[in-house]
């Protein structure tokens, strides 16, 4: 597809924009409706009465993905380019959000944090995360820091799993197969006994891959495949103790193990990964005359294993065996209260505390002997942040909406900072709404930041200035829309590593400044039979840092592509038959300083193609053919992308 910096996103915008008489004729046979969520302030709240940008893939969506893994589904989404989703199963998975870098994107489950405490950047790793768990998932753009803490600088992804059927017993799952030697497999069993709901489901993948490396020309061998395998296990239990008081608890156990290869273009035989996450929470919900008390305390155990136990490299390795052990713990605790003054004024108030610590040891062999960096020991490498905040949402004061929001945080290490946002909407008439938002937002320094061989207590959280303006015009009824939004987003005192010209020879510091802009434009809408989505994505930016004493500034969204467009139109044939097609095309983006310079990324377009047959009301068969003209591209320089490839399966669900 052929693209213009200057003329593409004009001819993007008058084609979408084009659509909008299409979408007021069509809105009464339209099915996408204008839906709740409950990310934007906490509570359940309709899409046009808040004035966030905010996506959300439906449970109807993810039902259409069995195929899919996670990563490929968040990468077709508007202002999201998940690198490493179309690679081999278990390649680490970049999630940029408006082309934030990693870490600046906060992943929510159900509603509460995750992440990794072991991590550089603390990005929880997304490949943890069947498809099967998922009941749907809410995208929150923009600065959210003031309702959502630390790592809300580009936005909130919220992942909702499966809830309990409200029967006595529904049994449910899938079996799937396909290229590869792919297979998948979900049982989900749940429902309600008297006052007492529960919910049990387990999910397994295993595949034998592909090579994760490409292979060159030179190669005198061919390279292996790299295999993966997965197992989540899921309990959910909820307990109406009264007419006013809910309890519950949840536990989810998540683990995968995968081979990995030495690098870009270089093979290895005996390199594995393992990630192994078990997540257990408990909370309640007391109901009150004019409002709802909530209390949440989650608990999060990572551990991270890599081991090389041979060098079986191409081209040679420096090391013979290596092993690196990363284990986090991340506890969560908040209470928070939304009270209702009447339908047109809302507030939130609540308070919250993190905890966090790490243990990590490396250890390597090669023929100058043993290596083993400093431990990490969790009885040093541990953080504490406490905050407290607020937010007012006031709404259709004569078609004029405002939700302010403030947060005062206090860290353990590097003390008090306070984040705020400010979001006015107007709707013109029934039908557009205008919308505007200026944020303020932070990302803590990792463990690893501050208590490394590398890191630096005296450093300060990165900190985020978001602006939004934009406008959403909906059908007659609010079942298809189109929507436009331009933003911009600085970030102050980002954190970087540094040489230096004594032991340890490198070192964090708060160094950079990061600028980015952009805009999205995505609508959906009904013409007869078909329904339509589409979206189109513009991102740059550049960083502005120290090199040899002097500022220097120059574009840095590596890996990123400035223009992405993803076109879906799903057909219904018959009652019970159905097929959908998804393009996907993206321009060129830039290596990374430490990627190939030789290889060039981007600038390709592929397309998808879906089918499902419920033969009853049981049953349901599908068949899902990913890059179907078997485009050949990368998105990581020296590793490979799947070629042609399908999962094809059935579906069944009892009640």
């Amino acid at each position: 597809m052929f693209y213009s910096s200057k003329l593409f996103p004009s001819v993007v915008l008058l084609a979408l924009c084009a659509s909008v008489e299409g979408i007021a004729q069509n809105a009464e046979k339209s099915q996408v409706l204008d839906e709740v969520v409950v990310s934007t302030n906490k509570y359940p709240q309709k899409q046009s009465q808040s004035g966030k940008v905010v996506s959300v893939i439906d449970a109807a969506t993810i039902q259409r993905s069995k195929g899919k893994t996670v990563g490929e589904l968040l990468n077709q989404q508007v202002g999201l380019t998940v690198i490493g989703s179309q690679n081999t199963l278990g390649t680490n998975q970049d999630l940029y959000l408006r082309g934030a870098g990693a870490g600046y994107t906060l992943i929510l489950v159900d509603g509460l944090p995750v992440y990794d405490p072991s991590g550089a950047s603390t990005s929880f790793d997304i490949n943890l995360i069947a498809i099967d768990q998922i009941e749907r998932i809410e995208i929150l753009k923009g600065g959210q820091s003031s309702l959502y803490g630390s790592d809300a600088v580009a936005g909130v992804i919220n992942i909702i799993t499966t809830k309990n059927s409200g029967k006595k017993l529904g049994l449910s799952g899938s079996l799937a197969g396909g290229s590869y030697d792919t297979y998948r497999a979900s049982v989900n069993a749940g429902g309600q006994y008297k006052k007492t709901t529960y919910g049990l489901s387990w999910n397994g993948t295993k595949s034998n891959g592909i090579s994760a490396a490409k292979q060159p020309e030179t190669a005198k061998t061919p390279y292996d495949n790299d295999g993966f395998k997965q197992n989540n296990f899921q309990v959910k239990l909820g307990q109406q103790v009264s007419e006013n008081l809910t309890l519950r608890a949840d536990l989810m156990s998540n683990y995968y193990k995968t081979d990995l290869d030495a690098g870009a273009f270089k093979d290895e035989k005996d390199y594995t990964f393992e990630n192994k996450n078990l997540l257990w929470s408990v909370g309640g919900d007391y109901q009150l005359k004019n409002g709802k008390l909530t209390v949440n305390f989650q608990q999060t155990n990572g551990q991270r294993v890599y081991i090389d136990d041979s060098a079986h490299v191409e081209a040679g390795a420096f090391a013979k065996y290596s092993y690196g052990y990363y284990r986090g713990v991340a506890r969560f605790a908040e209470a928070y209260y939304a009270h209702t003054f009447s339908d047109k004024i809302k507030w939130v108030l609540g308070v919250e505390n993190r905890w966090q610590n790490t243990d990590q040891t490396y250890l390597s062999i090669s023929s100058y002997g043993p290596y083993e960096s400093p431990a990490i020991k969790a009885s040093t490498a541990n953080t504490s942040l406490f905050s407290g905040y607020t937010s007012l949402n006031l709404q259709d004061f004569n078609g004029f909406g405002l939700e302010l929001g403030g947060r005062y945080n206090n860290h353990s290490i590097y003390g008090n900072n306070f984040t705020y946002n400010v979001n006015p909407f107007y709707w013109v008439g029934a039908r557009l709404k205008v919308l505007a938002t200026y944020s303020s937002s932070y990302k803590a320094p990792s463990l690893y930041q501050l208590f490394s061989p590398y890191g630096n207590e005296a450093l300060k959280p990165e900190v985020g200035k978001t602006g939004e303006i934009g406008a959403q015009l909906f059908s007659k009824n609010h079942q298809s829309y189109i929507r436009g939004v331009y933003f911009k987003r600085n970030i102050k005192d980002v954190i970087a590593y540094i040489s230096i010209n004594q032991d340890p020879w490198g070192r964090y510091v708060n160094l950079s400044q990061q600028k980015d802009h952009g805009f999205e434009v995505d609508a959906q809408w009904a013409i007869g039979k078909a329904q339509v989505k589409a979206n189109y994505t513009f991102v740059d930016g550049e960083v502005t840092t120290q090199v040899a004493g002097k500022d220097t500034t120059y574009a840095n969204l590596f890996r990123r592509p400035k223009h992405t467009v993803n076109v879906n139109v799903a057909y219904q044939i018959l009652r019970n038959w159905s097929a959908q097609l998804a393009l996907r095309s993206v321009s060129k983006a830039s290596s990374g300083p430490y990627d190939d310079a030789k290889v060039v990324l981007g600038n390709y377009t592929t397309l998808d193609f879906y089918t499902e047959y419920q033969i009853n009301s049981t049953i349901k068969l599908f068949f899902d053919l990913k890059n179907l003209t078997d485009k050949e591209f990368s998105d990581v320089p020296g590793y490979n992308s799947r070629r042609r490839n399908f999962m094809a399966g059935a579906v069944f669900s009892i009640h």
